[in-house]
């Protein structure tokens, strides 16, 4: 790794005009329903998101899988998934014009760009920390004053003013970190995943 550019959450969402103003309503509400709830996602991390809140918050939901972020958001919009996790580009984009409701986000912390926005976590959902992230890598070959080097450009390009509204406007922080604290960053999602895609019964290909 040579440095870490962004963190973003994936976000667990809702039609607005449901009466769900909180995770702890949804959570009632889909215990209420014995199995018969639903919820969409079309992108792996937000597959293992709907299912670290299913086993977390012991509610029994069926999932849909999409190939299409927007396919999904017209079948939650339709009114025909109680709920579904969308990624933070595509969720700001659609809570600005009204048509969804964000409940909370899967990273452990709130994001600087989002800050009203409660975690999981805070929503009585404990355990979930899920980030969404973007990296610069390098062949591990690499010398590592060319390594240092590049991180360095990286970070000051990071710590600008430009930088974080750039990245704030979809949804994302900054993550600025030195080269030794991003591979560690990286070898342990690894083996995070590894837990992550046993628990959402993800087979190989």
């Amino acid at each position: 790794m040579v440095a870490m550019i962004n963190r973003q959450p994936f976000m667990l969402v809702v039609k607005p005009d449901r009466p769900w103003k909180s995770v702890g309503d949804l959570t009632a509400h889909l215990k209420s329903q014995n199995g018969k709830a639903s919820y969409g996602w079309s992108a792996t991390i937000a597959k293992v998101m709907g299912e670290l809140y299913k086993d977390i918050a012991k509610v029994d939901v069926t999932e849909v899988s999409y190939r299409t972020g927007q396919d999904m958001l017209n079948d939650l919009l339709g009114g025909n998934l109680d709920f579904a996790i969308l990624d933070p580009t595509a969720a700001m984009a659609q809570a600005r014009e009204g048509r969804i409701r964000i409940l909370a986000v899967g990273t452990r912390d709130r994001i600087q760009a989002l800050p009203d926005l409660p975690t999981l976590q805070e929503s009585g959902v404990p355990g979930v920390n899920l980030v969404g992230w973007f990296g610069a890598m390098v062949p591990a070959a690499t010398p590592r004053p060319i390594v240092d080097k590049l991180g360095g450009w990286f970070n000051q390009v990071l710590r600008t003013d430009d930088a974080a509204k750039f990245l704030n406007a979809s949804g994302s922080d900054p993550w600025i970190m030195s080269v030794d604290e991003a591979q560690k960053v990286y070898l342990d999602e690894v083996k995070a995943w590894g837990d992550y895609v046993k628990l959402a019964k993800i087979e190989p290909q």
